[in-house]
């Protein structure tokens, strides 16, 4: 049976993995998209819009309300993707164990 501090290294053990897996999602990025990938959002795993690029074809359209729609459809889907991608590595060295504000 685990006494009180065992519990306590055991936790700041797994902050510490936390903490190097943030800093890892930094460095990773995904792709979300809209249209038919005419509109490609670059996201990282912490949830920091990279880039925005948009096809040439979207851009001499005249309906600007298109466009815009399907860059915050792009935007969504980049973010959701970065959630779901931080979720797996946390996941990962949690053991399943859902702790809030980080699954």
């Amino acid at each position: 049976m685990l006494g009180l501090k065992d519990l306590i290294e055991q936790a700041q053990g797994v902050h510490v993995k936390i903490r190097e897996v943030q800093e890892q999602l930094a460095d990773r990025s995904i792709i979300g998209s809209a249209g038919g990938d005419m509109v490609k959002v670059e996201a990282n795993g912490i949830q920091e819009i990279l880039s925005i690029s948009i096809e040439e074809d979207l851009i001499v359209a005249e309906d600007k309300e298109v466009l815009e729609d399907l860059v915050v459809a792009a935007v969504n889907d980049a973010l959701q993707k970065s959630r779901e991608m931080a979720a797996e590595e946390i996941n990962k060295i949690s053991g399943g164990l859902r702790i809030p504000g980080l699954t």
